[in-house]
């Protein structure tokens, strides 16, 4: 019988197959790692069209994919996706921009260099970020987990992200109809 949570996912993962990442605590995360596992083919490793949104509605606007592109000078990482939560909390939307068009300094080599180790191992990680929010205003603190996905050639070439947010903190005002993070005056 497939693990199911207030009827908002469906698929293959078992209770029996409790998560063995280090860390997973949340059953949102745990549920996806064991998504992941489950269409995971034996010395393989999870295909990107095997991945079907429709089974977890309810997570996705705190899910993101970012896509690995070769470059003459190693790989480069672009949101391909990300769901309305974390853009609102983060106070903008990275859907089509690189880690360089979003990131800077420290922050940008970690994330690469984290994306980069991914690339190689094949492993999916999981970890608790800060992340800066707003002019220096605030932080946005989550449990972040990264499963590597196959395509065409069977390499890593996507990863797919969920964050669970443990708090953040730093002012808020309204643009459009999202909260945004940052500055308390309307742009």
């Amino acid at each position: 019988m497939p693990l199911q949570t207030e009827g908002s996912r469906k698929g293959p993962p078992q209770p029996e197959q409790a998560s063995a990442l280090p860390g997973l605590s949340h059953p949102d995360h745990i549920w996806l790692y064991d998504y992941w596992l489950a269409r995971k083919p034996p010395g393989g490793l999870t295909n990107r069209r095997d991945i079907d949104p429709t089974d977890f509605p309810k997570l996705l606007p705190r899910m993101a994919i970012v896509a690995a592109e070769a470059t003459k000078d190693g790989q480069r990482y672009r949101y391909r996706l990300a769901g309305t939560e974390i853009a609102s909390r983060a106070g903008r939307d990275p859907t089509g921009k690189t880690f360089e068009e979003l990131y800077e300094g420290d922050y940008l080599a970690r994330a690469q260099a984290l994306y980069d180790g991914l690339c190689s191992s094949a492993e999916p990680h999981f970890s608790r970020q800060n992340f800066p929010i707003g002019e220096g205003e605030g932080f946005l603190r989550y449990d972040r987990l990264i499963l590597p996905l196959a395509c065409e050639n069977l390499e890593v070439g996507q990863f797919l992200l969920l964050i669970v947010v443990i708090k953040q903190s730093g002012g808020f005002h309204r643009q459009g109809s999202f909260p945004r993070a940052g500055t308390s005056t309307l742009l």
